[in-house]
């Protein structure tokens, strides 16, 4: 990620955490993001650690890549925190240009991914990238725009 820091301690118990300077230069990256990417990304919960709509602690659940009529969509379904969230998160993400999964190798006691840690969105030819940061791994879209849903 380009602004937003997701740094595992030294111990190996953690991650050091810090959107700060992505949210310093949110205002500005916001006029060329799209509505929807802009909207979630702005969201005043979205960072805020105590909030039960931030992204954090989030897990993947299910995801939905659709190829119809020559357009790529996903979804993604990621799951609460029981501790933390009311509900899930549902982003979908048209027009899909890229769509990677990075797994680190586990050792089976956690989910594969793991927990969501922090996620960015930035500008993009195509429209907006979304990096998501996860304790075991990470998933990048590039896609024209998003919609984010909490359930």
């Amino acid at each position: 990620m380009k602004y937003v820091r997701v740094e595992p301690l030294r111990d190996q118990y953690g991650y050091h955490l810090d959107p700060q300077e992505y949210l310093q230069v949110l205002p500005q990256i916001s006029e060329t993001l799209p509505v929807g990417a802009t909207a979630f990304a702005a969201d005043s919960s979205h960072y805020d650690f105590r909030s039960s709509r931030c992204v954090k602690d989030l897990q993947l659940g299910k995801t939905v890549l659709v190829d119809e009529e020559g357009q790529v969509s996903l979804e993604l379904c990621l799951a609460p925190n029981e501790w933390k969230h009311l509900g899930g998160l549902r982003i979908q993400y048209s027009d899909v240009q890229r769509f990677s999964v990075d797994v680190a190798e586990t050792d089976g006691t956690l989910p594969r991914l793991g927990d969501l840690q922090l996620d960015e969105i930035l500008p993009h030819p195509s429209g907006m990238s979304h990096e998501i940061a996860f304790t075991c791994g990470s998933i990048i879209v590039v896609a024209a725009d998003l919609l984010a849903t909490w359930e």
